[in-house]
């Protein structure tokens, strides 16, 4: 008997999107028929013809198109965005993808918006993501089975240059969060990573989760801590400042009040799923504009 789950995906890549569906059906989600939540900014998506095109997939699974309006947070200016840091070589080459951060900010706080509101488990995926191989059980029956409440197809961890330029501040962030908190941190590499200078090596070399093939339970979001945790980093606008990822968001708070943090379903070494489709382009936009409230 399937959840009472959905999975979704934030989109702006029109031709990849299709290929994506196609194979999560093909791999997947033809065995559960899992509703499937399409969140878009603009237009690209209005599209009835192509509407129906991505429902003629799996007539049996039912596809939503929600057009988001995109906004930054009224306490941040021009000046605050994530490119404009110095001395920061990526936030350099990152000017003007302002989508990008309306995606962190949505997919750090799906949860507040009324479209899940109905559902209990929840699939997030990319629309590159690639479901290469036949995925036999129900992903929300094995976070189940392994007693969690956030699991993710694979682990990651990635110290590069790039990397810790898109973790300014998240350290201090952290270790301020969990002091005015007084959290007691579960994780043990995290707790001892927090004893050391800012931008420690063990800090950086914490595992984090995929990003683009998370599964929750909707009991990790109805507690005290993920609401102070979520609030606090609306505060600070991380994804807008700093370009914080979900993957350090929701790997940060695992790591804080999770035991155990995350269930590693190891899709990918199994052969099962990739990171991105072949071929997968990233999506710059021709101007810098900044959609205010």
């Amino acid at each position: 008997m399937t959840k009472k789950g959905c999975i979704f995906l934030i989109s702006a890549r029109k031709k990849l999107l299709k290929e994506c569906l196609f194979l999560l059906n093909e791999n997947y989600n033809s065995k559960f028929c899992y509703p499937i939540l399409i969140f878009y900014h603009g237009k690209i998506y209005d599209d009835h013809r192509y509407r129906e095109s991505i429902r003629s997939i799996n007539n049996k699974v039912e596809y939503r198109f929600h057009k988001l309006e995109a906004k930054i947070p009224t306490n941040l200016k021009k000046k605050d965005l994530f490119w404009n840091l110095k001395n920061n070589t990526y936030a350099k080459n990152f000017r003007g993808r302002i989508g990008y951060l309306h995606a962190i900010s949505f997919k750090t706080n799906f949860i507040n918006y009324e479209q899940f509101s109905e559902f209990d488990y929840f699939m997030v995926i990319d629309d590159d993501s690639c479901f290469k191989g036949k995925i036999e059980v129900d992903l929300f029956e094995e976070l189940d089975k392994n007693k969690g409440l956030f699991g993710t197809s694979h682990m990651w961890k990635n110290s590069t240059e790039r990397a810790r330029n898109t973790r300014v501040n998240l350290f201090n962030w952290t270790k301020s969060f969990i002091k005015e908190n007084k959290a007691e941190v579960k994780d043990k590499k995290l707790r001892e990573s927090l004893n050391g200078e800012v931008d420690n090596k063990l800090f950086h070399s914490l595992e984090w989760n995929s990003g683009n093939c998370n599964v929750f339970n909707r009991k990790m979001f109805d507690t005290d801590s993920w609401e102070k945790f979520n609030k606090a980093f609306n505060k600070i606008s991380g994804g807008y400042r700093y370009r914080w990822g979900d993957c350090e968001i929701f790997g940060i708070y695992s790591y804080i009040y999770l035991k155990p943090p995350i269930i590693n379903f190891n899709l990918k070494s199994k052969g099962l799923y990739e990171p991105q489709l072949p071929d997968t382009e990233f999506v710059l936009s021709k101007r810098e504009e900044i959609i205010r409230r």
